[in-house]
């Protein structure tokens, strides 16, 4: 950067406002416009006040208007939304600040000139072996803990491995279980064994669906009394959300939780989240007792039917 750049930097700022609805607007700083097509992003470039008066007029004349004194360090580039607060209105908010000439605009990224549809697979193609068995290779390893949940996957071909690893971050025990799966195409059959470190190889263990162990009864109980403590179900939905993401419940434990709300939103909402944290998803019917009513009960059944 020559000396004369650096010198304009320090004696000017630029401003980035863009709207996270969508809302095309004008922005006009200290009485300057800065965009003559209402735009849901603007870029200010070369504002010399360092307390400007901003004005955001959306192009849709319902909306009213937002006025605002800034303050913009020279030398900077700084980021401000367009959001809605609590109550529902419209207000500028600070995204983040940079040094001049450090960021980088947005660019889209290339549609693909051309798509091909993948071949269908074939007996004696490339990935069989000469009797016509085809065979693919899937690494999956999941752990699941406090702070970070992490999954990685990895996909071959000859041979498909499953590996999961979950851990409950609260000093828990990990599983780990193998399948390995050979399709043979000549005869259209296909067979799974599973290698499982405890009960060796070539012994059937189904995988059951849910989360492990629920929660010890005394621990769920000392959670049950945290959240019964807010006061409000905005407050109690939080911490329970919080709860069973780093915990697995059982139904009863969720239908236990469900019945701390004074909302039908409350439950149906906990409900659902829920759903992903529960360790017998083949009981979950029985939570539907915990609404008050059918349309509860008819929502979440949808949700469940819709993954």
């Amino acid at each position: 950067m020559s000396l004369a750049a650096a010198g304009l930097f320090a004696q000017t700022s630029d401003l980035v406002v863009f709207s996270e609805a969508g809302d095309k607007f004008t922005l006009i700083v200290d009485g300057e416009v800065k965009n003559a097509t209402p735009a849901a992003r603007v870029v200010a470039q070369g504002i010399r006040n360092e307390t400007p008066l901003l004005v955001v007029r959306f192009a849709d004349a319902g909306m009213a208007e937002l006025r605002q004194n800034g303050w913009l360090e020279f030398g900077k580039e700084y980021t401000i939304r367009v959001t809605t607060n609590k109550k529902g209105e419209r207000v500028l908010r600070m995204q983040g600040v940079a040094e001049l000439g450090t960021t980088k605009a947005p660019t889209e990224k290339p549609a693909p000139a051309q798509f091909v549809e993948d071949a269908p697979a074939q007996t004696g193609a490339v990935g069989t072996d000469p009797t016509g068995t085809v065979k693919s290779t899937t690494t999956i390893t999941t752990t699941d803990g406090m702070p970070d949940h992490n999954i990685n996957m990895n996909i071959g071909v000859n041979g498909v491995g499953l590996t999961m690893s979950v851990n409950d971050g609260m000093g828990g025990t990990t599983t780990t279980t193998t399948t390995t799966t050979t399709t043979t195409t000549s005869s259209n059959s296909s067979t799974s064994v599973t290698n499982n470190p405890t009960t060796g190889p070539d012994v059937a263990t189904p995988v059951a669906a849910g989360c492990g162990a629920p929660m010890p009864t005394a621990d769920f109980n000392e959670a049950v009394a945290s959240i019964n403590d807010k006061g409000f179900d905005e407050t109690k939905l939080t911490l329970a959300k919080q709860i069973g993401s780093s915990n697995c419940l059982s139904t009863g434990q969720v239908k236990t939780i469900m019945g701390l709300f004074g909302f039908e939103d409350s439950k149906l909402d906990f409900a659902k989240f829920a759903y992903d944290h529960v360790s017998d998803r083949n009981n979950y019917y029985k939570v539907n007792d915990a609404f008050g009513f059918s349309s509860s009960v008819d929502e979440l059944n949808k949700y469940i039917q819709g993954r």
